[in-house]
């Protein structure tokens, strides 16, 4: 059952479409009544130097029919030319469209307009075909003319929004990429993260000298894979995980024995394609507030599965989860999950998820769902030859 909210919000959403569409015809009509007027007001004068003036009531009866005739037929041809776009590559294809529908407009709106005006001048008058195909011929001229000005202004019109939502799409996709990289960069190289890193190479440089020598050498690695990936949009899942293992592998030289990371990734799953550095802010999330803030040993799952066309993401762990404050999307409350929202939201639309909730028995669950791809198989990996070649030592 619809909530009385929702019955609203639909109430309003009609409203503003009866609204805009009552907007277009006041307008269409405005604009004929004004070519209308025009028309009478041209006749008016030009007959007043006649041996028979015409009156104003007798100029506006015989040209309005003529204009409101039009204003009747614009949705149809408005219709017509967005079906017909004339444009590259079927322009010609289009314009023969065009030229057939103007052939049959014409005469019928001036068979109609000489029916409603009658007089002397209407070929319905002492009716000949001769008359009627003359009555045809006059306003041939003009009706082409206004045909092809409807044409244009809507095409105008379809071309200045192409212009303007292209620009904002654009700025949109700049800015969020932008966003993306910075944000991903700043959690990646963070100070915090940082400093933990050195300090614990520092301490292990004389307890481990070994285990700290690896330690640079992933972080090394690790920030190496970070610029290389910076560009990219999309990796394989088994790329990613990659990058997440070295990532990993730092945090437990800081947290030696107190951290334990649990795979749940099928083979099948991992050359499907998802956003770089998707779980990277989801996974140290979990570290910070969760694993971070225990002082027994804790745990992080990171599972892929595939239902249907949807791969699913998930990120477990089983820490303290989130304070209840009254949030009803927890996604929104840090700046590295609401910048992961925001790249899942450009490069998938309606078709992502991301889900983050505290688990009944303790911990919290980052969830995220996409569309199931694969990489395609014939194109060039040039973009992820850096990935590629790291040597993992």
């Amino acid at each position: 059952m619809y909530k009385i909210q929702d019955l609203g919000t639909a109430v309003m959403d009609y409203s503003h479409i009866s609204r805009q569409s009552l907007f277009k015809i006041g307008l269409v009509a405005a604009v004929w009544t004004a070519l209308g007027l025009l028309n009478s007001w041209q006749h008016h004068y030009w007959y007043s130097f006649t041996s028979h003036p015409w009156s104003w009531w007798q100029c506006i009866r015989s040209d309005m029919p003529y204009a409101y005739l039009w204003g009747i037929a614009t949705p149809a041809i408005l219709w017509w030319s967005r079906r017909f776009r004339l444009e590259r590559p079927h322009l010609l294809r289009h314009l023969g469209a065009h030229v057939a529908l103007l052939l049959v407009l014409l005469p019928l709106i001036k068979l109609v307009d000489d029916l409603i005006v009658g007089g002397p001048d209407s070929a319905f008058y002492h009716f000949m075909w001769g008359k009627l195909l003359r009555s045809m011929e006059m306003t041939f001229d003009t009706g082409t003319l206004l045909f092809a000005v409807v044409v244009g202004v809507e095409h105008a019109l379809a071309y200045h929004d192409r212009y303007q939502n292209g620009i904002a799409k654009s700025a949109t996709l700049q800015t969020q990429l932008v966003q993306a990289q910075l944000q991903a960069l700043k959690m990646q190289l963070h100070p915090h993260f940082l400093f933990n890193t050195l300090h614990s190479i520092t301490a292990l440089v004389h307890e481990d000298p070994d285990l700290a020598e690896r330690t640079i050498a992933r972080l090394s690695e690790l920030l190496r894979l970070f610029l290389a990936n910076s560009a990219i949009h999309e990796v394989p899942l088994g790329e990613e995980l990659r990058i997440l293992d070295l990532y990993l592998e730092i945090e437990k030289a800081r947290f030696e024995d107190r951290l334990r990371v649990v795979y749940d990734i099928p083979a099948a799953v991992r050359d499907a394609m998802v956003p770089s550095l998707v779980l990277q802010p989801l996974v140290e999330n979990s570290i910070r507030h969760g694993v971070g803030r225990r002082s027994e040993p804790g745990w992080i799952s990171i599972a892929a599965e595939r239902y249907a066309d949807t791969l699913v993401l998930r990120v477990i762990d089983n820490g303290a989860g989130f304070k209840d404050d009254g949030k009803k999307d927890v996604t929104r409350s840090g700046m590295g999950l609401g910048i992961t929202r925001g790249r899942l939201d450009s490069l998938y639309g309606a078709q992502q998820s991301l889900v983050v909730r505290n688990l009944p028995a303790g911990g919290v669950e980052a969830r995220i769902a996409m569309p199931f791809r694969v990489q395609n198989a014939s194109r060039e990996s040039e973009d992820h030859a850096e990935l590629q070649n790291t040597d993992r030592r």
